[in-house]
């Protein structure tokens, strides 16, 4: 009777667990409780601090429409989790914003209002399978005034920067006018004198690009001050800058500025140093005086990078006259070489550099340098002398010895500075340091240049548009939007993705795929060795009998198309092994997960529940 007692209590206790669970998240899925933990990976469901405090400096509301064609994705698991992935961390946005920030999830239906208005945003359809069905993953950001932002498509693929592409996009719309730039450069970066075709040439594409997105204010090299307000400095190249505009720059990084300069050791389309050879004839050296060094920046004029990984492949005389060889001094930078952890520079894919410098922080320096791009450890340091419109890229290669050391080429410091000019009485010219400046500096100017990363499309005298190679556009528009954002852009960095590759699944099918590869190859290489030999028989036919085979080509030929029938039998079969075994996989991992590990748990309960049973009983007796 007390056993069945004992049984009585423990199933009714679980069965008042169980509905007191059932209860508990019934009541919290429907009331809002201001307790969240996040146990995810990388913290996948918790916004950055710098997020959580633009979203509650807004001074405007801001409006997010999520664009998403459910019912097309609801096959594609893929697409499917992303987007909630997506909505959820929207979600979190409208909720850490306190109603600052709306949220909106639009379904565009085919021929409805919403489909319109996506197409009106730039919310671009995408292919969601071969049966030609498209869908919309998207998002437009609008704010209190007409500034909109879009974001054509949400890939996958790109989780990792979700938040910082979001957060911009609310810093961007949330401003009442475009960001401005103040630009200093000794480049011809706008119209001018082009010495080899006698014409005026139009502004660099980089100018032109950053002149679509923000007001940019050009300052002459001998001007006396800055302008009064900007949100950015921008610096390329600058050479014989006034001692007043020098003394504005460093009073501008003490007091917390931001801005982006290159400086190049051995700058090859340097126009006064080219005069009308053009590029790769130049080879002045930036100058920004004392700035650097006081800043506690290391970079040294005509001392440059040559890296044998990223070397560009170039056509160059040899002894043996025209050859292609690796340019050491050339570099074209992907992979490794760009700092993925940060999402204004983790997107980029390739980078021309052209002769670039070597960047560090001096002995005592009070910034912190974080390396963007860096070179391979299979580099070394040259002199820019060797370089220019007679280098000769095979003795730089002849010459190369590696010093198994990684250089940064492009780098942002952030730290109070010091300031470079002192009054008469020693007292710093400049006000004393109030907040930390934020300087990334790239050690390269001529990635600039047309030449280096895009190129015209022409038809005759008819400009088709510009076509780019390479990510060195991109590469300055990023740099400077995360300057001109808020603070909280250059907090972020790329998060981590909520799509778990499953490694040890992988694995597995890797191996399955290797036992049945070779045979595929193996038969692959007999049916056409077979069809070849065909083929060589036909055209053994005589000149007066070319629809008639001898009884021996007929012999091989019936040989022949037997083997080759075989081989792709046997082809079918092992593809259809292969794809068997991998399924079989599947089904096994389901087995586990579904019913082998609950049966599992359960025996160890039931274990764990004997246990306490008999020692209970031991202690009783």
């Amino acid at each position: 009777m007390k056993r069945i007692n004992r049984r009585s209590t423990a199933m009714l206790g679980c069965a008042l667990l169980l509905t007191g669970w059932l209860a508990v998240n019934a009541i919290l899925s429907s009331v809002s409780v201001p307790v969240r933990l996040d146990l995810t990976q990388g913290a996948l469901y918790t916004l950055s601090p710098g997020t959580r405090a633009m979203l509650q400096s807004l001074d405007e509301p801001v409006h997010i429409d999520f664009f998403y064609s459910a019912d097309a994705a609801k096959d594609i698991a893929v697409l499917r989790n992303h987007a909630i992935r997506v909505q959820e961390f929207l979600d979190e946005i409208a909720r850490v914003s306190d109603g600052r920030v709306v949220v909106r999830v639009v379904d565009p239906l085919p021929f409805s209002e919403a489909q319109d208005q996506a197409t009106a945003a730039g919310i671009a359809p995408i292919q969601a399978d071969g049966s030609g069905r498209q869908l919309m993953l998207g998002l437009l950001i609008s704010g209190s005034t007409d500034r909109r932002e879009g974001i054509p498509y949400l890939s996958p693929s790109d989780e990792a920067y979700l938040e910082y592409d979001v957060s911009r996009a609310i810093v961007n719309v949330s401003r009442a006018t475009r960001a401005r730039v103040a630009l200093i450069t000794s480049l011809p970066m706008d119209s001018s004198f082009d010495p080899r075709s006698q014409q005026m040439a139009p502004p660099w594409q980089v100018l032109a690009q950053l002149r679509n997105l923000f007001e940019v204010e050009v300052v002459a090299a001998d001007a006396a001050k800055l302008p009064e307000k900007f949100d950015a400095l921008v610096i390329a190249h600058p050479k014989g800058l006034d001692e007043q505009l020098l003394r504005a720059i460093d009073q501008y990084a003490v007091n917390g500025g931001k801005m982006l300069i290159f400086l190049d050791p051995y700058c090859e389309s340097d126009a006064q140093a080219a005069g009308a050879m053009g590029f790769g004839a130049g080879g002045g050296a930036s100058d920004l005086g004392p700035l650097p060094e006081a800043w506690g920046i290391d970079w040294k004029g005509g001392e440059v990078v040559a890296d044998r990984t990223y070397a560009q492949r170039v056509r160059a005389r040899s002894q043996s006259g025209l050859a292609t060889v690796d340019y050491v001094a050339w570099l074209l930078l992907n992979g490794d070489a760009i700092l993925k952890d940060d999402p204004a520079y983790g997107a980029l894919t390739n980078i021309v550099m052209i002769s670039a410098g070597k960047l560090a922080t001096t002995a005592g320096a009070s910034i912190t340098m974080i390396p963007l791009i860096e070179s391979s450890t299979d580099s070394m340091l040259i002199d820019g002398s060797k370089l220019g419109a007679f280098a000769d890229p095979a003795a730089l290669l002849r010459e190369f010895v590696a010093g198994n050391q990684r250089h940064a080429l492009a780098a942002r410091f952030v730290g109070v500075v010091k300031s470079a000019y002192f009054q008469s009485d020693g007292a710093p010219a400049a006000e004393p340091p109030t907040k930390p400046a934020t300087i990334v500096m790239i050690a390269d100017a001529d990635l600039l240049r047309n030449e280096a990363w895009t190129q015209e499309d022409r038809l005759g005298s008819l400009s088709l548009g510009w076509r780019s190679f390479a990510d060195n556009g991109s590469l300055l528009l990023n740099a400077v939007e995360q300057l001109c954002g808020d603070n909280a852009l250059l907090s972020l960095r790329s998060r981590s993705s909520s799509q778990r590759p499953f490694d040890v699944v992988r694995e597995l099918q890797r191996a399955a795929e290797d036992r049945y590869r070779a045979r595929e190859q193996e038969l692959t290489a007999m049916i056409t060795a077979s069809q070849t030999r065909i083929n060589e028989i036909q055209k053994q036919k005589s000149p007066d009998q070319m629809l008639i085979l001898t009884d021996e080509q007929q012999s091989q030929l019936v040989a022949l198309q037997g083997e080759m029938g075989e081989a792709r039998k046997e082809l079918r079969q092992v593809q259809f092994s292969l794809r068997e075994e991998v399924e079989a996989l599947g089904h096994r991992l389901m087995l586990l997960n579904v019913v082998v590990w609950p049966i599992v748990v359960a025996i160890l309960a039931v274990g764990w529940g004997l246990r306490r049973t008999f020692f209970k009983r031991r202690a009783a007796r």
